[in-house]
């Protein structure tokens, strides 16, 4: 991989002219290239991810040819050596699959989920574990589940297609419904918040669905209402901003409650003192709220 990397240097180079990597530099890069090779757990490089644990005894560490198909692959379909790098040290895999099971991954990336070839390099480097996942046992299927549930822009969330169907997205969509919302709500959620895939049941879903249930006394269907919640820290926005409006009798949708940043939200919180937001059978329910960006926000209370 790295004499692959030195030779894209220097076709660079010669395409257009830059002076001349000091010795320091390219000292640094031949020891960082020699690191993805390796992944010794002791080796830290300054301005380098550090180097992942060792491999699996089940895991076969790459080989120099493996890892220069690899390279030389992903340097043609335009990610840059930097990236690569990057990859690298995020899924050390890239450098042990295939060549075969790259180039199919990259195919069905831009065929069949409708990535643009200029957006590669960006996908890749969000999600570098795409181009080491089977294309008919995992991307493919979870391409499918995606489309059936009607998440849009695919090719824009195109790292949504290296999570497991069965392991990732339904356990996420069941957790929902043990909430006590119905089928058709948690996947009309996941569809408007494809976000929720990302996060933890245990670590992040769990412990803020208790507490809108327990301390503040909310329903689930809130949640149907503003699936983005689960995007907001528990110690540091939920809670402190559900006791303050307790504490002056103050109960705002989870919106305006999360939403803006925190003058804007003191300044609310001051002119709602003792009042509460509108039935939403009432004419008045339906308000607007500017954000700390000045941008317009439709804002539609829940029932109390």
């Amino acid at each position: 991989m790295e004499e692959v990397l030195l030779r894209h240097a220097a076709a660079s180079h010669a395409r257009l002219p830059r002076p001349p990597p000091s010795a320091p530099r390219a000292r640094r890069l031949r020891v960082v290239a020699v690191a993805l090779r390796t992944r010794p757990t002791s080796l830290a490089v300054p301005g380098f991810p550090p180097a992942p644990a060792p491999a699996p005894e089940h895991v076969l560490l790459p080989s120099p040819s493996v890892a220069a198909g690899a390279a030389e692959v992903l340097l043609a379909a335009g990610v840059p050596p930097a990236d690569l790098r990057r990859a690298a040290g995020m899924c050390p895999e890239l450098l042990s699959v295939p060549v075969g099971t790259i180039t199919a991954a990259l195919k069905f990336l831009t065929d069949e989920a409708g990535v643009p070839a200029e957006d590669l390099p960006r996908v890749l480097r969000r999600r570098p574990r795409l181009l080491v996942s089977p294309v008919a046992a995992r991307l493919r299927p979870t391409l499918y589940f995606l489309r059936a549930l009607g998440v849009p822009d695919l090719a824009r969330r195109a790292d949504l297609l290296s999570f497991s169907v069965e392991d990732k997205l339904l356990p996420r969509i069941e957790f929902l419904e043990s909430l006590g919302l119905p089928s058709r709500a948690a996947r009309s959620m996941a569809r408007r918040f494809p976000a929720l895939f990302y996060y933890g049941i245990d670590g992040n879903m769990r412990p803020k669905a208790e507490y809108l249930l327990g301390a503040m006394g909310r329903h689930a269907d809130e949640l149907f209402d503003f699936p983005e919640y689960f995007s907001y820290a528990l110690a540091a926005r939920i809670a402190p901003r559900h006791e303050a409006c307790a504490a002056r009798g103050v109960r705002m949708p989870l919106p305006t409650m999360l939403r803006p940043g925190d003058a804007k939200f003191r300044a609310t919180l001051a002119g709602c003192v003792g009042s509460t937001p509108p039935r939403r059978r009432s004419p008045l329910w339906h308000a607007y709220w500017v954000d700390d960006a000045g941008e317009v926000e439709e804002i539609k209370a829940s029932q109390p």
